[in-house]
């Protein structure tokens, strides 16, 4: 009875069973790996976000538009008689046509182990506004219009990050310095949080005397330091926006997306031609009905993070390590099943528990050297590590050769397919099938209730 459990207990379908749930066992440290890596990447997030709001966050910038205050005459009646007052309002003039063209250039700032990719741009914006109509959005008695008061108002996701800003340039030959805040009181001025941003008071510039009969061009000149991302609003009946940075790797955001692009090693070059057709709103209202919010919908731009970082490449290497620890077990179970040597299941546990282990030495190296270095490093030394033991067990420094070519295999078919951006999952799905083939065939003599089968002998020829 004692010698039926025994082998009953070392044929290959209980063998291969106990492997099956050694894998499965193995998958909730595999899951610990996993929520250790999310933490380190939140904790990289963090570090991140703190960096980028003290450089410069993501930054939108939504502009320039015009703001004119007018008076109107409002006549209401009081005990039966007609009594006249004055009220102030605001109409919001979006440009005729905006060009805005620049670079911005990368960097990487270091805090403790983590980088940071942060940006410098310089943007110039030019354009055009047209003949100022209050007409088109007053319906009541303008008595007055307050040319002298009116602003051109830029709003910007947070002004620290400013470096420098040029004077408006009128194309009458006036320039109008910049100054902080929108320039309109908080009581006109429907979102609050839109108020981060620079103004320019239009004063005496000659040829806005008499707005409403032409319009005129303007031109400025911003440095400003961001993170992240940078965006811009499509505010213009036409608006044409070209960026260009040293980023490889750009990642298009928003609605509208480039008309023409080219990236290469260099970086990339952009450019975006957007209608007011092609978005909702008017080109003027009344600033009680909305400011630069209106146009956040609408932004678009570049982000400035890399495609694929190291979190993300272990996070996808945590889930294959279900196939990693299922094809080293089964390498281990065919030479087994070959040489006819007995392996604990003890010793196979040892083996997964090494496995998973690579990966925690993946993470806290990479989070120092990178991760190609730190993955050459972890993989020489699981691959010495697992084929040593492994050889050792079956007493065969033959086996562990074997062991440690096919680990070499396992390890760098992963890196191909952590490389992989759009096509990982399909490498990944390959690999597995066609692990599972080789598994099929090479187990076709294997005697599931114990042992191998003998070979087979020619036929004999009678005499």
């Amino acid at each position: 009875m004692i010698r039926f459990l025994r082998n009953f207990l070392r044929s290959p379908t209980v063998k291969l069973f106990l492997i099956g749930l050694l894998v499965l066992l193995l998958l909730v440290p595999l899951g610990w790996v996993g929520d250790l890596i999310g933490e380190r990447a939140n904790n990289a997030q963090s570090v991140r976000m703190e960096v980028g709001e003290q450089w410069g966050p993501r930054q939108s910038l939504i502009g320039p538009i015009l703001v004119v205050p007018y008076v109107l005459r409002v006549e209401s009646s009081e005990n039966g008689k007609r009594v006249q007052s004055r009220m102030e309002r605001f109409g919001v003039f979006t440009p005729e046509t905006l060009d805005v063209s620049g670079q911005a250039d990368t960097r990487k700032l270091h805090r403790s182990i983590y980088d940071v990719p942060v940006y410098d741009a310089r943007l110039k914006f030019s354009g055009r506004f047209a003949p100022v109509r209050i007409a088109e959005i007053e319906s009541g008695k303008v008595e007055s219009v307050r040319w002298k008061d009116a602003v051109i108002v830029l709003s910007l996701s947070k002004v620290a990050g400013l470096q420098s800003v040029g004077a408006l340039k009128i194309d009458d030959g006036t320039n109008i310095a910049f100054a902080p805040g929108t320039g309109i009181s908080s009581t006109s001025w429907r979102c609050a949080s839109c108020d981060s941003g620079i103004h320019a008071r239009l004063g005496d510039a000659a040829n806005l005397r008499s707005g409403a009969d032409k319009g005129f061009g303007f031109e400025v000149d911003l440095a400003f330091n961001g993170s992240v991302a940078l965006q811009l609003a499509p505010t213009a009946k036409e608006t044409r926006v070209t960026l260009k940075s040293d980023w490889q790797s750009p990642s298009f955001q928003g609605p509208f997306l480039p008309s023409e692009r080219e990236i290469g090693a260099s970086g990339f070059r952009a450019t975006w031609k957007v209608l007011q057709l092609a978005r909702s709103g008017p080109g003027s209202w009344l600033l009680s009905e909305g400011g630069p919010e209106r146009f956040a919908p609408y932004l678009f731009g570049v982000n400035f993070v890399d495609p694929v970082d190291f979190y993300t490449l272990l996070n996808r290497a945590v889930k294959y390590g279900i196939l990693f620890l299922a094809t080293s077990f089964m390498t281990v179970f065919l030479l087994e099943v070959v040489s006819r040597r007995h392996v604990h299941p003890v010793q196979y546990l040892l083996t997964g528990i090494a496995l998973v282990f690579f990966y925690v030495l993946l993470l806290s190296l990479a989070e120092h050297m990178g991760f190609d270095s730190a993955y050459a490093i972890g993989a020489l030394a699981m691959v010495g590590l697992v084929a040593t033991y492994v050889g050792a067990v079956m007493k065969s420094r033959g086996r562990g050769v074997v062991m440690a070519a096919i680990l070499s295999s396992l390890f760098g078919l992963l890196y191909f397919v952590l490389c992989l951006e759009d096509y990982a999952l399909l490498v990944g799905a390959l690999m597995g099938v066609v692990a599972l083939a080789v598994m099929m065939f090479v187990t076709l003599r294997v005697k599931w209730s114990g042992g191998a089968q003998p070979p087979e002998l020619p036929p004999q020829v009678e005499a």
